[in-house]
C-alpha cells in the first residue's frame, strides 16, 4: 500500500511540474531602434525578397532594376559551385548594368577607374565588395553577372530576384542573393 501511495504522489508531481513547464509564455518582443524582430508565426522564415533592386552610379545616377531593363540586353552564363555541386547561372554581365549608370567601363578602366569598387547588399544584409576592374569582361575574361534564372528556371525564392554570380568561383562567399543595391565607390 505504501508502494502505491508513493507511486500515486511521484505521478501527480510529475504530471504537476509537466504541466506547469508544457507552455511557458513567450517574453514580450523588445522594440529597440534599429531592430526588427521576426513574426513569432515564422520561425525560420526566409528573408522576403527586396521590393526593388538599385544600382547607384559613381555620380549618383541610379537604375532600379527590372525585367524590363534585363530584357534589352545581351544575356551570359556563368557558372558556380554551391553546397559541393555545380550549377549554371544566366543573366546580363554586371558591366552592362553598371554602364547605364555612368561606371567606367571597357577601355575607361584604366587610372583612376582601377581602384572604383562596388558594394553589393543582399536583403538579408549581407554585402560583398567587389573591385570595378574585376567585373569588366575587358579586364578579366570570368563573366561576373547579375543572375535571375539557375539551371533553366527562375531563381529560388530565397535568392531572388537577382544573384550576383563569378563565373568558375568554388564557393558562395561572394555570392550575393536577394540584392537590394549595388553601389559603385570611388576611392578618394
Amino acid at each position: 500500500m505504501r508502494l502505491a501511495l508513493a507511486f500515486a504522489i511521484l505521478v501527480l508531481t510529475a504530471d504537476a511540474a509537466s504541466a506547469q513547464n508544457a507552455a511557458p509564455a513567450p517574453p514580450p518582443p523588445m522594440n529597440m531602434p534599429g531592430m526588427s524582430m521576426p513574426a513569432a508565426s515564422s520561425p525560420a522564415a526566409a528573408p522576403s525578397p527586396p521590393k526593388q533592386t538599385v544600382i547607384v552610379g559613381p555620380t549618383g545616377k541610379t537604375l532600379v532594376v527590372t525585367p524590363q531593363v534585363l530584357a534589352d540586353l545581351g544575356r551570359a552564363e556563368a557558372t558556380m559551385i554551391n553546397h559541393s555541386v555545380s550549377h549554371t547561372y544566366e543573366g546580363v554581365r554586371l558591366t552592362e548594368l553598371l554602364r547605364l549608370v555612368g561606371a567606367p567601363t571597357g577601355a575607361r578602366i584604366h587610372a583612376d577607374a582601377d581602384r572604383d569598387y562596388l558594394v553589393v547588399t543582399g536583403g538579408d544584409g549581407f554585402r560583398a565588395v567587389f573591385s570595378l576592374a574585376e567585373t569588366d569582361s575587358s579586364v578579366q575574361h570570368r563573366a561576373v553577372i547579375l543572375a535571375d534564372h539557375m539551371d533553366g528556371a527562375p531563381l529560388i525564392p530565397h535568392d531572388a530576384p537577382y544573384r550576383i554570380v563569378v563565373d568558375g568561383d568554388q564557393k558562395p562567399a561572394r555570392s550575393v542573393y536577394a540584392i537590394t543595391r549595388i553601389e559603385v565607390r570611388v576611392l578618394p
